[in-house]
Formats: C-alpha cells, structure tokens, sequence
C-alpha cells in the first residue's frame, strides 16, 4: 500500500520477496529468500514449543 513508505519504514522482509520475485522478475532469489523465511520461522516455533513446558500449566493433570 506504501510501497515500503516514508525513508522504507514499512519494508518488511516479506514485501522485499514479493518485490524481487513478481516485479523485478527473480524468482530464484525470492524463492531462496523464502526458503530462509521458512526455516527461520520453523526455528523459532521450535524454540517456543521447547520452552512451553516452563509457562504452559495444564489445570488437574500433568506436566508431560
């Protein structure tokens, strides 16, 4: 909508790779961008899934 904004206040990692992949025409950059997304995300959602035990109470049965 801003098109990264005023000064790129609003260019987020994932409107660069819709920049670079439909109108700069590099997929395969895009697409390797993506890949990174992808395994960031999936590290950090391991990370939060392996601490759950720390803040996560389950009401009348155990922790397991």
């Amino acid at each position: 909508m801003t098109q990264g904004g005023p000064n790129y206040s609003t260019w987020f990692y994932v409107y660069n790779i819709y920049v670079n992949a439909f109108k700069n025409f590099r997929y395969g950059y895009a697409s390797a961008m993506s890949w990174l997304l992808l395994i960031a995300v999936m590290f950090v959602t391991f990370l939060i899934m392996k601490s759950s035990k720390r803040f996560v109470h389950y009401e009348g049965g155990t922790n397991e």
